[in-house]
């Protein structure tokens, strides 16, 4: 026969889908002592405390201002900051089954990865998160009409049961589960309670997942279209730049072409004029010169080659 661990150990949260290891590890929460009670419950109850020693000197209140602080330090009255504590409302009675059983959740919680946050708003208020969802917290005494014949007291004034009553409050789809020790402590039940959060938190876990794993593949199609967008710009600016230049280019070699056509012309007429017979030396010297600087003028010597390769392609 096993034995229960003295210390419960934290449970992977991704591994809640094994029902079986996930029970016996609930089992293990019962090892929880109270002598351990949570932080949030020790500050619960040194407030609620101070709070019903301040009752007694309820009176101070009535008095005339200038006499309540001296009436104060008699009684050594200590003033309580409002401050936010733990949703949980028990006649003192209650509180040690009520800090037993709460300080075993509150632990389950954290063990299992999760975070206790106490809040104020309207109203105090208690979440047990974990990702993906949370629950509202209340643990209360629940309260019956009281008898009150022969008694000074409204008959609307109730007083408390001895029952305790747990809500768990699923911020996701706002369902409520409600447990009660009216035939079984809630210690004994938080087995089934915390089977009740996982079959909650499942689904919703499940759901996100699949929300997330749809919005990532939209955000990658998304980045994808971009960059597809940004790639097709720059395709469009090199092809606009290629074809800026390649019509810088038609238009240079269509310069070129006249300008060669020209240089053509010119060797051709040179040709003509180094072909006629002269017999005169002095003659014969001027057309040489004057050949000679018609060629300087068009830089026939540089373009000899050029006009050799036009000359193939346009004879």
């Amino acid at each position: 026969m096993s034995t229960m661990p003295n210390n419960p150990q934290k449970y992977d949260l991704d591994n809640i889908d094994d029902e079986k290891k996930f029970t016996i590890w609930v089992r293990s929460l019962k090892s929880i002592k109270s002598i351990n009670l949570h932080s949030l419950i020790l500050e619960h109850d040194r407030v609620e405390k101070k709070r019903e020693e301040n009752k007694k000197y309820s009176y101070i209140e009535e008095l005339p201002f200038s006499l309540q602080l001296e009436e104060k330090q008699k009684v050594n009255y200590e003033d309580i900051p409002k401050q936010t504590i733990l949703n949980l409302h028990v006649s003192p009675s209650k509180r040690k089954l009520a800090y037993t059983f709460i300080n075993r959740l509150l632990r389950g919680a954290e063990l299992l990865g999760g975070q206790i946050y106490i809040g104020h708003k309207e109203d105090y208020y208690t979440e047990l998160q974990l990702p993906h969802v949370s629950w509202r917290i209340l643990l209360i005494e629940q309260k019956i009409r009281g008898n009150t014949e022969g008694i000074m007291q409204p008959i609307y004034r109730k007083k408390h049961s001895g029952i305790l009553r747990l809500e768990l409050i699923n911020l996701e789809n706002k369902n409520k589960l409600i447990y009660t020790d009216e035939s079984e402590s809630l210690v004994n039940q938080l087995e089934a309670i915390f089977l009740d959060l996982r079959k909650e938190y499942l689904p919703i876990r499940d759901k996100k997942r699949e929300e997330r794993r749809k919005n990532e593949v939209e955000q990658e199609l998304i980045r994808a279209r971009n960059e597809t967008e940004e790639l097709a710009k720059e395709q469009e600016k090199l092809k606009a730049k290629i074809d800026e230049k390649r019509n810088i280019l038609k238009e240079e070699v269509f310069e070129h072409i006249e300008y060669l056509e020209r240089i053509k012309i010119v060797e051709k007429y040179l040709q003509d004029i180094q072909s006629i017979t002269c017999d005169d030396k002095e003659n014969k010297e001027i057309i040489q010169n004057y050949v000679e600087k018609v060629q300087r003028l068009y830089n026939l010597n540089k373009f000899t080659e050029i006009i050799d390769l036009w000359n193939s392609k346009f004879d």
